[in-house]
């Protein structure tokens, strides 16, 4: 068995996935360091969501190793293995994923109540805490069909981040939102990693939001990464591929 990266927090070692004969990850390779925030990129459909469930056990791993503060958690066999691991790692969803039939409150308090034994008093301040971080400090009692889909994403993120967790993963943040909500949620993801000094994985097409949030990007494509660094250096990549697809440039990308 090969050990983890001694530099990182989450290492991806020699991953592979598939769907029956669709091969999704073939021998996947990447460092995350703590504290940081890097967004996976690439064409649409190539895997990108799967990588990041992977590391939850929502989805499992055919063969490979991903190794989280230490621990390879692709060896775990049982989801009761994950409990622990899923109260340090939250994901936001691509369409926030809320319970229909729970009002605001009861969404953002679900993962509190089931990982953590509160008061009702510390589960409503807790819970009021996470909803004037995302700006929505009067929406506890409203239901999820009365909310836009901008504020769907920060209710999503509300209950993403309600537990403090060390690592929280973003399913393409940005999606289905209008300009100005996009940039409410990109400046909500920056706030929230100054305060929370978490690491965060960011899922993302929008390439000019991911050159706002991001330290760092990995491009994947193939199933492998094909390219990794700050974006600065991405976007001036000496593969015209990876150069290309950032530019909107079918000439150089063409896939």
């Amino acid at each position: 068995m090969s050990e983890q990266n001694e530099k990182a927090y989450i290492s991806y070692r020699h991953v592979y996935k598939a769907f029956g004969t669709q091969s999704v990850c073939l021998d996947f390779n990447l460092d995350i360091v703590k504290g940081e925030t890097i967004s996976i990129i690439g064409p649409s459909g190539i895997g990108k969501t799967v990588t990041i469930k992977m590391l939850i056990g929502l989805l499992d791993v055919d063969q490979g190793e991903i190794w989280f503060d230490g621990v390879d958690v692709a060896a775990f066999t049982k989801d009761k293995l994950f409990m622990p691991m899923r109260k340090r790692v939250s994901m936001l969803f691509q369409w926030a994923a809320l319970f229909d039939s729970m009002t605001v409150f009861d969404n953002v308090a679900y993962p509190l109540r089931e990982q953590f034994n509160l008061s009702p008093g510390e589960l409503k301040e807790r819970v009021q805490d996470k909803l004037e971080l995302v700006g929505l400090p009067y929406a506890g009692s409203k239901m999820p069909s009365e909310l836009s889909g901008g504020m769907k994403k920060r209710i999503g993120l509300a209950r993403a981040i309600a537990t403090d967790p060390e690592v929280i993963l973003y399913d393409e943040p940005t999606t289905g939102l209008d300009p100005i909500n996009t940039v409410r949620i990109a400046d909500l993801i920056i706030a929230l990693q100054e305060r929370l000094k978490c690491t965060s994985i960011v899922v993302i097409h929008d390439i000019t939001t991911a050159i706002r949030l991001s330290n760092r990007a990995a491009f994947m494509y193939d199933g492998k990464i094909k390219a990794v660094g700050t974006m600065d250096a991405l976007i001036n990549s000496e593969d015209s591929f990876v150069r290309g697809f950032l530019a909107g440039d079918p000439t150089l990308a063409d896939f």
